[in-house]
């Protein structure tokens, strides 16, 4: 009877290759009990490894074992921790939003010595470069404090909007609207004259904040330390709500204390921040940069 002998053979073939499938995969695991093991901690199906596992370990005569386990898994083993990066990569942003809530309070207010110290490590760390809210005993009257817009500063006598901005710029209706203060920054110009003006000018002024000089700790008996310090020193900001970060300079002191504020920023600077529309100020944190080698360019930094 064909049929009869055909399944016969089948069932005889099958139950070899059961005993040999069971033979392979007690092998296996004894040889390579620590790969697997470790394997199953960084793939969270474990149970899918196994079958494959098992399957290729049939081949082992003529593959490596450690190309048989890679090609089991289908992947390259990596550390646990970049396997988990992997997966869910992480939203820098987010992370700094979520570090920021906790560490600030609800209220804009001057902060404390403590939290001022926590601000410092959470954004050197965030933005790699060193943050301080003081250096060298030098520091302003707070570190979070309410923004407001202000216009553009002439960058060297004669200088207008018509000179003043690219094409891109004048097209932006929120920078070009903001017009030019009629006097000159605290430091005065940034340059002599137009044609010995430098990018270096150009990027001080568009990334330019005025803070409250004149309110920093023992100001009046130490005005010569503070005005060498404050001119043109790059300072981080932050808008805290949204997560837009912008390195800028010391261009101007102000704003007055009966405004409210606290500081100011240039029209690219509030854009940039997200403040430029509406009321134009919110709450930010601005911390000193130390770069003495000035290797930080200025601008928007992104995460």
């Amino acid at each position: 009877m064909p049929g009869k002998r055909q399944k016969s053979q089948y069932q005889v073939l099958r139950k070899k290759w059961l005993v040999r499938h069971k033979q392979a995969k007690a092998a296996l695991h004894q040889k390579h009990k620590e790969a697997l093991e470790f394997v199953s901690d960084i793939l969270p199906d474990k149970e899918k490894i196994a079958p494959a596992a098992v399957g290729l370990a049939m081949l082992a005569s003529s593959l490596p074992a450690s190309n048989a386990l890679a090609a089991a898994t289908n992947q390259v083993i990596r550390p646990k921790e970049e396997a988990v990066a992997e997966i869910a990569p992480i939203d820098k942003k987010q992370a700094l939003l979520d570090e920021l809530k906790s560490a600030l309070p609800q209220q804009v207010r001057p902060l404390t010595v403590d939290e001022e110290g926590k601000l410092d490590e959470i954004l050197s760390r965030t933005f790699g470069m060193e943050v301080r809210h003081e250096i060298n005993g030098l520091r302003l009257n707070r570190t979070y404090g309410v923004i407001g817009a202000e216009q553009h500063l002439m960058r060297y006598p004669g200088d207008t909007m018509a000179t003043h901005l690219s094409p891109s710029e004048v097209a932006n209706k929120m920078i070009y609207s903001s017009g030019m203060a009629p006097g000159r920054g605290a430091w005065g110009y940034f340059t002599r004259a137009g044609q010995n003006m430098t990018q270096k000018d150009v990027e001080r002024e568009r990334w330019y904040i005025a803070v409250q000089t004149f309110l920093a700790p023992e100001y009046n008996t130490r005005l010569s330390d503070y005005r060498g310090f404050f001119k043109f020193r790059k300072m981080l900001l932050v808008n805290p709500k949204a997560g837009q970060a912008i390195v800028t300079v010391i261009g101007d002191a102000g704003p007055a204390e009966w405004t409210g504020k606290h500081l100011g920023g240039s029209p690219e600077v509030m854009y940039h921040l997200g403040l430029g529309s509406g009321s134009r100020k919110g709450g930010v944190l601005y911390f000193f940069i130390d770069d003495p080698s000035d290797t930080i360019p200025l601008g928007p930094v992104k995460l």
